[in-house]
């Protein structure tokens, strides 16, 4: 049973300065009422644009009355892509799971809102009267997102009251990005030919960040020639070049008041269900307010008082620049450490001290018993069992030696006793492109909210390698077992004790079946020695068997253990190399070539012993792994090799 009341608190992702804005703003009322925090980044419904990252919504289905006490949802974000009717029944699932939401108000559902209507008339009633600009663009985005419309809505609003009039044409769909803002600007430019407007609205500071920059690699000045205006009021929009005018909305005090709306629902107290927090205009470089030469950190309100920046990088100085440098140096380094392959009970030794490097002083990372494959999803159902791979707490003392602890993921999102207290912590899913390992609960610590997210990524990567290897090496050891049947059962061949032709086909076609399965490439090779006919001819059918073993010996000493070799009669030799890359062929041919030489040296026998080899590559890209075409393709490069050696002699 908890000792403290529990809230989730779903955001979109960790790295966005908005959500790290929200986490603060609830953590600071929960942790003034004794309450816990818990963060989901659970990426966005339905989105179009980010491959395989619905996955982060796998999280949402911990959402449940054994494991929180109310939820806290990101709403406004998620309807760039679902309608709120959608939305509203989403959010409704969750029952009987109190819930607020932050950017959408919902008539049955508890909400806080931004107040923008008098912030955006403060803002562009001030770049039509105080600068003089007439030609205005609007840069939004495409979506059902009730910010997104009130924005836009006080925008044309007070177009209409200062008897302006919008060219729709100038409306510029920015995505809410910086990257799709510049290929919308970028597009504009080309179909326009020029920026036809001598102001620019943008609906979030994102996007006015891309038109400042766009701006600039096209000689355009900010704001001689053209004003930019953001909104949301980001830490970095006081510190580009030139400093940004944009909305403060506040973000901060409407998780302050979601969670108090929240904490009073669940304690079943008296509370309002509908709020809405006011925002407020700030103008600075980027529209002309503030001269050039002014102090980076300031800015004006529409009572002409000073705004100073976040404190939060007024102590920013050069030791911090350094110390985020480092961290990501770090990161660089754990990437490349993690590039070997290792077998899962390797990397479960490791990941503690991983983590732990990071200033992660609590995680639990719990993986299915059998990793689950996906396609997009509105709700994932958790399978029924679950175990915890590793998991450390310093706080309590605890850290996961021995074996894994199992558990069922549909009834606790982690077992009691690993921690003395979720606060704090995030949850995050472990995946890699369609399919789902599971997911890791940690609590960040001094670094860069970024790292910790890429730390993440980096971990997922880890598990499905060392999954894959795993898989690999259990179904290897199996091939094994299944090729000394083999040698017993007649598929040698006698002269050489190399797998026969039915022997080769028959163990080979497993091995391609178990590479493709676990996405391993390799190599196909197909080899003939030269002259046997001539060995035979000259020196009598003796010497041409002692010819054949020999090669077949210097086969042996070339290739691996786990190689499949095989005779598939006369003079031709085929070889299958799971894991060989085609960069490697060179170097197998130019060892197989000494060899044959050091035998013609050493060997005393009359004839010369050489081998002319072609190949074939499989990789997972393949649609199947077919061992007759394969040897086909191998054969036909051999053809060449023989062709190429034969003008050589002429």
């Amino acid at each position: 049973m908890r000792l403290k009341k529990r809230v989730a608190l779903l955001i979109d992702y960790v790295e966005t300065e908005y959500s790290q804005r929200l986490v603060r703003g609830t953590s600071d009322y929960l942790s003034k009422h004794n309450a816990e925090l818990v963060v989901f980044p659970s990426g966005t419904i339905n989105a179009v644009n980010f491959s395989y990252n619905y996955q982060y919504l796998a999280v949402a289905s911990h959402i449940t009355p054994q494991n929180v006490d109310g939820i806290i949802f990101m709403t406004g974000s998620h309807l760039n892509n679902v309608t709120p009717e959608y939305m509203h029944s989403y959010l409704k699932s969750f029952a009987p799971v109190p819930v607020v939401s932050i950017g959408y108000k919902f008539d049955d559902i508890p909400s806080v809102v931004s107040s923008c209507a008098g912030s955006m008339y403060d803002l562009v009633s001030h770049i039509i009267t105080t600068h003089g600009r007439r030609k205005i663009a609007l840069m939004g985005v495409e979506g059902n997102s009730q910010e997104v419309s009130d924005r836009k809505s006080a925008f044309l609003n007070t177009l209409k009251q200062f008897r302006v009039e919008f060219d729709p044409s100038r409306e510029i769909y920015g995505g809410f990005t910086y990257d799709t803002a510049r290929s919308a600007l970028c597009s504009y430019l080309s179909k326009k030919g020029q920026f036809d407007f001598d102001a620019i609205v943008a609906l979030n500071d994102e996007m006015a960040f891309a038109c400042l920059d766009i701006f600039k690699e096209n000689g355009i000045s900010v704001p001689e020639d053209i004003v930019v205006t953001g909104f949301d009021d980001e830490i970095r929009s006081s510190y580009v070049t030139p400093t940004l005018s944009t909305v403060n909305q506040n973000v901060e005090q409407q998780a302050y008041s979601a969670a108090e709306i929240l904490l009073n629902i669940i304690e079943g107290k008296d509370t309002v269900l509908s709020v809405r927090v006011p925002s407020e205009a700030v103008f600075r470089q980027s529209c002309g307010c503030v001269p050039p030469g002014a102090h980076d950190c300031e800015g004006i309100d529409v009572r002409g008082k000073t705004v100073v920046a976040n404190s939060e990088l007024k102590v920013f100085d050069i030791s911090q620049w350094y110390d985020n440098r480092n961290q990501f140096v770090q990161v660089i380094q754990l990437f490349s450490d993690i590039q070997v392959d290792i077998s899962i009970d390797v990397l479960r030794s490791r990941i503690k001290s991983d983590l732990s490097g990071f200033g992660i002083k609590s995680a639990a990372v719990c993986l299915f018993s059998r990793p689950v494959e996906t396609d997009r999803f509105e709700y994932f159902p958790l399978p029924p069992g679950a175990n915890v791979f590793c998991a450390f707490d310093k706080d309590n003392c605890f850290s996961l030696t021995g074996d894994s602890i199992t558990f069922d993921p549909r009834k606790t999102m982690v077992p009691e006793g690993i921690f003395a207290s979720l606060d704090g912590m995030y949850v995050c899913s472990l995946y890699r492109a369609r399919v789902l390992y599971g997911y890791i609960i940690y609590r960040p610590g001094s670094y860069d909210i970024t790292v910790y997210s890429m730390v993440c990524k980096l971990l997922s990567s880890s598990i499905a390698s060392a999954v894959s290897v795993s898989v690999a090496r259990q179904r290897q050891s199996k091939l094994q077992k299944e090729y000394d049947a083999a040698c017993a059962v007649s598929v040698t061949d006698d002269m050489t004790g190399l797998l026969n032709r039915r022997g080769f086909m028959s163990l080979g076609t497993k091995a391609l079946e178990n590479a493709f399965l676990s996405g391993t490439s390799g190599l196909v090779l197909f080899g003939d020695m030269d002259g046997l006919k001539k060995i035979n001819d000259t020196y009598g059918h003796s010497a041409g068997d002692r010819a054949i073993k020999a090669e077949a010996r210097i086969l042996k000493e070339a290739f691996r253990s786990s190689d499949i070799l095989g005779r598939l009669g006369g003079d031709e030799f085929a070889i299958i190399a799971s894991g060989l890359g085609e960069e490697r062929f060179q170097e197998i041919k130019t060892t197989l070539d000494s060899k044959c030489e050091e035998y013609n040296r050493t060997s005393g026998e009359p004839y010369v012993l050489s081998l002319s080899m072609g190949y074939s590559v499989f990789h997972p890209m393949m649609r199947e792994y077919d061992i007759k075409i394969l040897l086909e393709l191998a054969d036909e490069a051999l053809y060449e090799e023989k062709n190429h050696k034969k003008s050589l002699c002429r």
